[in-house]
This record gives structure tokens, sequence and C-alpha cells, in this order.
């Protein structure tokens, strides 16, 4: 249940926020909210991180649904009842349906997170982006703390 309640506000939040600034900001607008290293600034992507294989969206979703069901199907199995692993799951879950709900409406994602340093910007981002990579990076937690441990 966890997972699931976890999953659900990753996907409000995150379809709240690229609404906010799809109806607020106009496309490739920029509001610097840290000069020098944050801002708001609003574009659409085709394609996955750093505008890889772009137009690939019926790819994407199947991409998407597919770690979905493996995720729900997993979380079914007795293995899976660790709490971080829970977290994990439920993050990368929520992101994942997150962009699947952009990608299957329009065909491109929302992104809005600007991070740069001097001459280096780090492609823009979501909140779904952000849930998918907390839960991956938990999931590799989990990895090396619990299952490690149990083996040994």
């Amino acid at each position: 249940m966890l997972s699931i309640v976890l999953a659900i506000v990753a996907v409000v939040v995150d379809q709240v926020t690229k609404w906010l600034v799809a109806t607020r900001m106009a496309l490739y607008s920029e509001i610097e909210i840290i000069p020098g290293f944050f801002s708001l600034q609003y574009v659409h992507n085709t394609g996955a991180a750093f505008g890889m294989l772009r137009n690939g969206r019926w790819f994407f979703v199947a991409v998407a649904a597919l770690a979905v069901a493996g995720i729900l199907y997993y979380l079914r199995q007795p293995e899976s009842r660790h709490p971080l692993l829970r977290v994990a799951l439920g993050l990368v879950m929520g992101g994942a349906v997150g962009n699947m709900i952009d990608r299957i409406a329009t065909g491109r994602v929302v992104d809005f997170l600007l991070f740069y340093w001097r001459d280096y910007s780090f492609p823009n981002f979501n909140v779904a982006d952000i849930c998918v990579t907390v839960g991956v990076g938990l999931l590799f937690l989990h990895l090396v703390l619990v299952e490690r441990k149990g083996t040994a």
C-alpha cells in the first residue's frame, strides 16, 4: 500500500507542477530563481534524458507501462516487503506514470527545472524525473545495504 500511495502522490505532484508551468509560462521562457544556478525554464521534450531518442513516444510509453506492470507484479511477492524497497518502487512507478501520462496525451513531456553553473547547463527535467532518479538510488541502496546483508 505504501508504494501505491507514494506513486499516486508522485503522479499528482508531477502533473500539478507541469500544469502550473504550462499554464503560467510561455514555452521556452525562463524565470531565474537562484542567479547563476537555478531557473524554471519551460520546454517540451520528445526524447529521454539529455534529448536522447527524440520522437520515441510509443517506445517510452511501452517501456513505462512494462516497468509499472513489473513493479506491480513484484510488489505482490513476499520478498518485496522491506519499507525501503517499497518506497523506491513507489517513486519509480510514480515517475514512470507521470511522464507516461504526458507522452500518451501530447507526445512530449513538460520539463521545467534547470540547473546550471557558468557555461554548463544540466538538461531540463521535472518532478517525475526526480522520482525515478531518487527511486533508483534508493533501490541501489536497498540492494547494497539490505540484500547484501541478508546474503552475508
